[in-house]
């Protein structure tokens, strides 16, 4: 099983889980931003949603109190 690397969600206020009815023990990451499902460019692609993406109706991320961990490891991802 490989890890995910980290994305901005892991910082974010807004990101929420649920339960896919299609595998069983798998999540969907969603949001206010996208109620149907987090985009993988963003949940695993490391696009930096503190900027403008389609579809995202112009919700973006908002941090999560004491996430300054998960931020800080978003950022080194992308240096």
């Amino acid at each position: 099983m490989t890890r995910r690397r980290p994305a901005i969600c892991d910082a974010c206020a807004r990101l929420r889980q649920r339960v896919d009815p299609q595998v069983a023990g798998r999540y969907v990451p969603y949001c206010a931003a996208f109620p149907e499902g987090v985009p993988a460019e963003i949940y695993g692609g490391g696009f930096d949603h503190r900027h403008e993406h389609p579809g995202d109706g112009g919700i973006r991320f908002a941090p999560r109190p004491a996430a300054e961990g998960a931020m800080r490891a978003f950022e080194l991802r992308r240096t």
